[in-house]
């Protein structure tokens, strides 16, 4: 390999270093978690880039804590199935759906306590 060679192709790998470690590097916009909390209740979010929804509940009222979102323009919910013991209940949306909007409720299938809708 001459040296004109050379230098072509260690400017190559280096403009292609460079482009793979910006991609490598950048943050997608939508890439944050966002939380929401019920005072003295418990709380829920979404993480994940958007793709995972999740519910705790935090006190042993026997109300429960359920997190309701909109997906791709689909309404869900998830609840914490194992009331205030330790853990949460948590959701996947499918593959390529992103949530877009949640609030966080208090009590059986009821919308009457709940938080404001929170944009995810």
């Amino acid at each position: 390999m001459d040296a004109t060679t050379r230098r072509i192709a260690l400017g190559s790998a280096v403009a292609v270093g460079t482009l793979a470690l910006a991609t490598a590097t950048a943050m997608p916009v939508s890439a944050h978690d966002a939380s929401v909390s019920y005072v003295n209740r418990g709380y829920g979010g979404v993480t994940n880039s958007h793709t995972r929804v999740y519910a705790c509940d935090t006190n042993a009222d026997g109300l429960g804590i359920r997190t309701e979102f909109y997906a791709n323009g689909q309404f869900n919910w998830v609840g914490d199935g194992n009331g205030s013991a330790s853990g949460c209940g948590a959701i996947r949306t499918p593959s390529g759906w992103r949530v877009t909007s949640f609030r966080v409720c208090v009590g059986p299938n009821t919308t009457t306590n709940c938080t404001r809708w929170v944009a995810a």
